[in-house]
This record gives structure tokens, sequence and C-alpha cells, in this order.
């Protein structure tokens, strides 16, 4: 783990467990019957990006709860790189040179179960693993750098050529596609209020993008911060 996302932990971590002493007269959160939360995270994929996820779930036995969320990831565009250094290089063959950029958006649906670990203290420490389904927005801008246009046009340096090329058939618009995807992780809940409780934890995702985005799947890890409603 980086000094980065150390320092992050610890960050949002030491305020919460210091939170814990000035609400030991709250009732604990055992036998509640489900949550809600919202939940705000930082993502590294080789690069940063935000995280944003909506969660509810219900108690289906004594410590486990089923649980469901839909989520965002901002900008997975490191995974988009490979695709567009592909379409610059053969843009240059061409005798056509741009600048590429892109974005890479995706939103998800997940289901899974959530395992709550007891303990002596305030804090709930807990695990869970879910499985949905993640939908990816690709999208691609290049600049005109030098050369020529393949209908013989040149446009001034730094025009957006994205939708000339696309039209003259030299470069194919990524498709928005549906990917299977699952998350595992962990985090620790603890109570700020009567039925109110501030979440640490972390998240792995993987997804399985289609091979015209990734040769691999997307992976991302993601620590989380949230705030939510136990009833």
């Amino acid at each position: 783990m980086t000094n980065v996302v150390r320092g992050w932990v610890m960050a949002v971590a030491l305020p919460a467990m210091a939170a814990v002493p000035a609400v030991a007269q709250e009732a604990p959160f055992h036998g509640t019957r489900g949550y809600v939360s919202l939940f705000g995270g930082t993502v590294w994929d080789g690069d940063t990006t935000g995280n944003l996820i909506f969660e509810g779930g219900a108690r289906v036995a004594p410590h486990l709860l089923a649980f469901g969320n839909v989520g965002r990831f901002n900008d997975l565009q490191p995974d988009l790189t490979p695709s567009i250094s592909s379409q610059t290089a053969a843009l240059a063959a061409q005798g056509l040179d741009v600048n590429g950029a892109g974005t890479l958006p995706a939103s998800y649906l997940l289901g899974g179960l959530r395992a709550e670990i007891l303990t002596k203290r305030r804090a709930l420490p807990y695990v869970l693993g879910g499985l949905g389904t993640a939908r990816l927005k690709p999208s691609e801008q290049f600049m005109f750098a030098a050369g020529a246009l393949p209908d013989g046009t040149v446009p001034e340096g730094g025009t957006d050529v994205t939708a000339a090329l696309e039209t003259s058939g030299v470069l194919s618009a990524l498709s928005h596609t549906n990917a299977f995807m699952y998350t595992l992780g962990g985090g620790v809940q603890v109570p700020v209020a009567t039925h109110w409780a501030a979440d640490v934890g972390y998240r792995y995702s993987r997804i399985a993008a289609d091979s015209t985005l990734s040769a691999d799947a997307l992976g991302t890890s993601t620590m989380t911060l949230g705030f939510g409603y136990r009833f």
C-alpha cells in the first residue's frame, strides 16, 4: 500500500475510532434489520478517480445481510489508454498525426452478501462480496496535429477532428457495452448517533470489459468513506 493510501486511511479511520467512546451509551447495531448508506470513494487503477455508491441491505440470518447497490466510477481512463494509443498509431501510419484523449465512466448494479463480525467493541467490522453488471461508456477525442484529413483538408492545429474521422470511416466510435462485474471487500461501521453510523472500508472490483477497451479485465481498488442509517 502506498504512502498516499496509508495517509488517506489514517485520516478517515482515526476520527471514526475516536468517536467510539463518545457513543458508548448508544444502542449497539446487533439485531438491526437492515441499513441504507451512501459512500464516496477514491479509486486507484494506475491513476485516481472517484466512485459513488448508494447501498441498501436487509438481514437474512443472524449475522448476514443481503445487499444491493448502485454505483458509478467517474473515469477509468487509464484502461482506455491502450485503445487511444492504437488508434493514434493507425492514423499516423496513414500520414495523419493527432493527439488522443478519452474518458471511461462506468455505472453499475450489484447484489451480494455482507457478513458482520461481532466484537466486544461498539465498532462493527464486516466483509462482503457481490456480483452484477457494469455499463461502460467510453468516449474518445482526437485533436489535429499534422498531416491531412482523409478528404485532403488541413485544419488548424488543436482542432477536434473526431467527428470528421468517424464520418470518413477511418475511425470507429467506441460502443457502450455491458460487462460482468464482481466486488470483494470489507470495512468497519462506527456508531455516531442512534441508528446512524460512519463507515470506512476497502473494495476491489473487477469488470470483464470488451477486448476493444482492454486486453484484460478492468480491476479497481477503492477506499470508501460512507454514512448511513440502520433500522
